[in-house]
């Protein structure tokens, strides 16, 4: 079994980012090649000027921590050395390997890293289903168990329903003519341990809290799978409601949101 820990620290200076940021750690499979492929590990977003540190159970990502590996960490900023918003974070990360029951999965399918879809456009090839490609996965007939694990969180707000950030949204993961759906709004960052911040830390959001990791929602889409064949997965992104969310007074900054997803298959 594998637990992942952790920290951001404000720079030597004392000066961290003024801001939450949205934050990555990913492997990063055959790096340096034209096949490189980045699977996120970790989400999370950074607290209003403050360090954070968090250990995170990362078990079924063990099939491919093993080994010399690639890892890389981003934040979404543009502070720096020098700037009056501050000078950004140091980064530690730290695996913990330890005995225990089986737990891993045998195989881990990425379906996506981290990509970046917009939501609430109309446009022809701007809208949710247009920017999504089904994807299709090869479960093995001695599979026991299949499992969709999806992190969302939602971007920008002023947007009609202050989305995507501040508006309650459903991400369905569609597997052959099944449907799994999630709705993973943030009702408890003003509990968040990480306090207090500056800025507005305490409200609600689609998916995070600043200062706090995202760990996403694990789906059992096992009884969907047909085993010993290919299967067809696709994803949407709705208003909670199930409505189709149309973004009629659009902002300079369109509401995105961060997605990706793995399958953790088990035999």
């Amino acid at each position: 079994q594998i637990g992942m820990y952790f920290r951001l620290e404000c720079p030597e200076s004392g000066l961290c980012d003024h801001w939450d940021r949205t934050g990555s750690v990913q492997l990063i499979q055959n790096a340096g090649t034209d096949n490189a492929e980045s699977i996120e590990i970790l989400r999370h977003i950074t607290p209003y000027r403050l360090g954070m540190s968090n250990y995170v159970d990362v078990t079924e990502l063990a099939p491919l921590l093993k080994g010399t590996q690639t890892i890389s960490s981003f934040i979404d900023t543009w502070v720096g050395p020098g700037h009056d918003q501050g000078e950004g974070w140091r980064v530690t990360m730290r695996f913990v390997f330890y005995p225990g029951p089986p737990a891993a999965p045998d195989e881990v399918i990425n379906v996506w890293g981290r990509r970046s879809i917009t939501v609430g456009q109309s446009g022809e090839g701007e809208t949710v289903p247009d920017q999504i490609e089904p994807v299709s996965f090869f479960v093995p007939s001695d599979a026991t168990r299949v499992v969709a694990h999806l992190t969302t969180t939602g971007h920008s707000f002023g947007n009609t329903l202050n989305c995507a950030e501040f508006c309650q949204m459903r991400h369905d993961v569609i597997i052959n003519d099944d449907t799994y759906s999630t709705t993973p709004w943030r009702d408890d960052c003003d509990v968040n341990p990480v306090s207090p911040q500056f800025g507005t830390w305490e409200y609600g959001r689609n998916g995070w809290c600043p200062g706090a990791v995202s760990v996403g929602d694990k789906i059992d889409i096992t009884d969907a799978v047909s085993k010993g064949a290919d299967n067809v997965l696709d994803f949407n992104i709705l208003l909670a409601s199930g409505a189709v969310y149309e973004n009629s007074s659009p902002v300079d900054l369109l509401p995105t949101t961060a997605t990706s997803l793995k399958l953790y298959v088990y035999k």
